[in-house]
């Protein structure tokens, strides 16, 4: 079974590991359900080149990777931000699958048993495996045969033990999974594999870009941006707006509906009777602190913070508790006093000046789990401690015994990072001297410790508090909940809804709009519940209340778009603004040109502006500092010539004028062949990466999701 543990100990490098990948190597025909509950003509979650994916076959498919997700990680349930992330990962999978299959089948691509076998027990092992923490070897961080055959023998070999039995059905399971994502993965590679093979560089590209990639120029500039001209100055017509808006209509296309609601928020907060009523309480737990002579059991009824019976230095307490603690007598008592959104209570246990903090080493041998071999650990354990004892080194023993112990270097530990321990294991460290070695019998375990170093003593105080949380009662929640249902119910709230909201003091956040298949509205935790609504309902003038946890929202359905293309209403106002800079571009342009300016210092006085700098620029520059991707400043880093006056060019952020200072050429030697392979790589890659977009476009993918979850 410690294959079996380390695998959980992994999981959450597991899943950051395998990522999104992990989800499209899911089992299974996923359009062979049989009855739906809608029925086939509506129950579409989504469709893949016509090929319909029911409701029941999404859900089925994100419940299996949750408690996947759920097993591997140790976890007993997700966040919503995790669970929506996982809804999201598993359509886009579900998706490319599809698409994949679309392609590989008609080209008679597929991956054989054999195959399979090859790449799990063959020399060149699937990558997918090489890269999963459990295969690793933690001494090398490289892929380990060993671990991998380990943990084949481990799920293949029965086991008498029906908990253990049922683990190893468990990883069976998550076997069959990542074999299946073993076979998708070496499919897709066939397939990109064979789309590069499409791909082309010759003698004279190659030679060209590599001379450019070399090639590195310092430029001075002016930019006259085109914020500082005012929109008034030019024209867009509508007619304008409505050519350039038909011509380009393929850019405004929409995967999912668009939302379009206003809002408010009102937060669930104590109210003044809340605090009064905690505060009652507290005053009572006050009382049978001061008289009680068992402290943590008064902390166990009153406090949501246990009673921890160790010793902390100022570093831990707040202002008001140092205050207290540096002029207070044993057995006194702070409080109550309300700190935020609870009340706190303080008791004077005992205070002594001692280390802070201590540096020691452990090693840790579990106690044995049959009975009669509780006398073979402890000579075990004695033997360990007599070893060191007698001049080994604690490092070194630490490591026979655990290799990755670090030598069992625990590191700074100060009283209440191991207070979980028990008071014998802080009493031993604490109190030890230097270079000591101690041996302890602590609940299902023996322990050997060695003290290194200790910091300097300060004050301490071993204190009992309690803490108060004020929370809103149901009473509160009920009254909250009374206002807005009826101030939902009011006549006209659907046409009136910011007056009316206004008028009772409500902040509205107004003409909101947010993506059908949004995660959440405004980052505001569970409202996923709000945009799925407002996409169904539809109905402008719409409202509705929304329970979430300590807050709720209200809304309004302004507007809902259908998926498609974008109307020209919602994309005129970034057309316009495209369109306005244009014209802008033109006029700065033409009147420069007017004025036969010769140098940058005239260019600058004429521009309003200042003449910058940049260095190390080349035709292939992504990103140039300070201005982003200006590609006509690229090309002029290329082929403009040295110290004259380029411009005016209309660029992305504003009109430039520009002047290559200097040039300076690479040392590397010109290698034909390594050049066209990078060429046709980097050629090959941006090919995969547009390839899903392309065939979502060609083959056509429909996104119902919004109208289901």
């Amino acid at each position: 079974m410690a294959t079996l543990q380390k695998i959980r100990d992994k999981g959450t490098l597991l899943v950051i590991v395998i990522g999104l990948a992990l989800l499209a190597f899911v089992l299974g025909d996923l359009l062979t359900s049989g009855t739906t509950l809608f029925g086939r003509a509506q129950d579409k979650a989504f469709v893949v080149n016509g090929e319909v994916v029911s409701t029941q076959d999404y859900a089925d498919k994100i419940t299996e990777f949750e408690e996947f997700q759920k097993m591997v990680s140790g976890q007993s349930s997700l966040d919503e931000n995790t669970s929506a992330q996982i809804r999201e990962a598993v359509y886009q999978q579900m998706v490319r699958q599809r698409l994949l299959e679309n392609q590989t089948g008609k080209l008679g691509l597929n991956v054989g048993k054999e195959e399979i076998n090859d790449l799990v027990h063959g020399e060149y092992i699937s990558p997918v495996l090489q890269q999963l923490p459990f295969f690793v070897d933690p001494q090398t961080g490289m892929f380990s045969r060993t671990a991998l055959i380990d943990f084949l023998n481990t799920i293949n070999m029965p086991s008498p033990n029906p908990e253990e039995q049922a683990i190893v059905n468990q990883y069976k399971s998550l076997w069959l999974f990542i074999e299946e994502m073993v076979r998708t993965q070496r499919l897709e590679e066939k397939y990109i594999s064979l789309l590069s093979s499409a791909v082309i560089s010759n003698d004279a590209e190659a030679k060209s870009n590599f001379e450019l990639n070399q090639q590195n120029a310092d430029m001075a500039y002016v930019i006259q941006n085109y914020f500082t001209i005012p929109d008034t100055v030019v024209t867009v017509t509508e007619q304008e707006i409505k050519a350039y808006y038909d011509k380009h209509k393929d850019a405004y296309r929409l995967e999912a509906p668009l939302v379009k609601l206003t809002y408010f928020t009102k937060q669930v907060s104590p109210s003044d009777e809340d605090y009064a009523e905690v505060e009652a309480e507290s005053r009572v737990a006050f009382t049978e602190l001061q008289n009680s002579q068992n402290p943590a059991a008064v902390v166990a009824d009153y406090s949501q913070v246990p009673y921890r019976d160790v010793f902390v230095s100022e570093s831990m307490l707040t202002p008001d508790q140092i205050e207290f603690v540096r002029t207070a007598a044993i057995n006194e008592l702070y409080g109550p006093e309300r700190e935020g959104a609870s009340y706190q209570i303080a008791k004077l246990i005992d205070k002594k000046v001692a280390p802070d903090s201590v540096h020691f080493r452990m090693m840790s041998i579990p106690s044995a789990s049959l009975v009669g071999q509780d006398s073979i650990v402890t000579r075990f354990t004695d033997s360990l401690y007599n070893v060191i004892r007698d001049g080994q080194l604690f490092a070194d023993v630490a490591n026979s015994l655990n290799p990755n112990s670090n030598g069992g270097d625990v590191g700074w530990a100060r009283e209440i990072d191991l207070a979980s321990f028990g008071s014998e294991m802080v009493d031993a460290v604490f109190n030890s001297p230097v270079g000591e070695l101690v041996k302890l019998s602590l609940p299902g375990q023996q322990v050997i410790v060695q003290i290194e170093e200790r910091t300097q003593p300060v004050n301490k105080y071993k204190l009992a508090i309690i803490d108060m949380p004020v929370i809103a009662s149901d009473k509160t929640s009920n009254n909250i909940d009374n206002e807005l249902n009826q101030f939902v119910s009011t006549p006209e709230v659907g046409s009136k809804f910011n007056e009316l909201a206004s008028e009772k003091g409500y902040m509205v956040m107004p003409n909101m709009t947010v993506s059908a298949n949004e995660f959440t509205l405004a980052q505001i935790p569970g409202s996923r519940q709000v945009i799925t609504w407002a996409a169904r309902e539809k109905k402008p003038g719409s409202v509705k209340k929304f329970d979430l946890t300590n807050l709720r929202v209200v809304a309004r359905v302004d507007q809902v778009i259908p998926a498609g293309t974008a109307p020209l209403s919602e994309v005129s106002s970034g057309i316009r603004s495209q369109l306005l800079n244009e014209k802008k571009a033109e006029m700065i342009v033409a009147d420069l040109k007017a004025k036969n300016l010769t140098t940058l210092d005239a260019y600058a006085d004429a521009m309003n502006s200042r003449i910058d700098t940049v260095r190390f620029v080349n035709f292939n520059t992504q990103n140039i500092t300070g201005l982003g991707y200006e590609p006509v400043l690229n090309a002029l880093s290329a082929f403009a010539p040295l110290n004259k006056v380029q411009g005016p060019y209309k660029g992305n952020m504003g009109v430039f004028v520009s002047q290559v200072t200097n040039r300076t050429q690479g040392t590397e030697s010109y290698d034909a062949e390594t050049e066209k392979n990078s060429m046709m790589n980097e050629k090959a890659y941006r090919l995969q990466m547009q390839s899903v977009e392309i065939l979502k476009e060609k083959l056509g993918v429909e996104d119902n999701r919004f109208r289901f979850f």
